[in-house]
């Protein structure tokens, strides 16, 4: 089953700059750039492909991007990290579920399940 989510920037508006893809079975990601998104309000990690001409972000890239977003695993008291976020244990996509992406790196966020496939 594949879960879609926006990943919506205030600085357009809160219109969705490019959409996270998850496939619950692989437990992989991808990223698509939203092909309107305004280039110069994209934040470096996702400008500099679309500069490049590239809208799909392979599972490689979008697991760094997700992985960049929160605390690594071997951080310091990570338990009760996980505890504060009523996790029983380290993943990815939880995580990233109680955070809704929110990073310090810029101001995107993810809106909610798009759509279920």
């Amino acid at each position: 089953m594949q879960k879609s989510f926006a990943i919506c920037n205030p600085a357009q508006n809160e219109q969705p700059v490019a959409w996270l893809f998850y496939e619950t079975e692989t437990k992989q990601f991808h990223i698509t750039i939203d092909p309107a998104a305004d280039t110069a309000k994209l934040p470096l990690s996702l400008k500099m492909h679309t500069e490049m001409g590239r809208k799909e972000l392979d599972a490689d890239f979008a697991m760094a991007w997700v992985r960049a977003r929160m605390c690594p695993p071997t951080r310091q008291n990570i338990s009760s990290i996980l505890a504060f976020l009523d996790l029983p244990e380290y993943d990815e996509f939880a995580i990233l579920m109680k955070t809704a992406g929110k990073s310090l790196m810029d101001d995107l966020y993810l809106d909610g399940i798009v759509s279920v496939i």
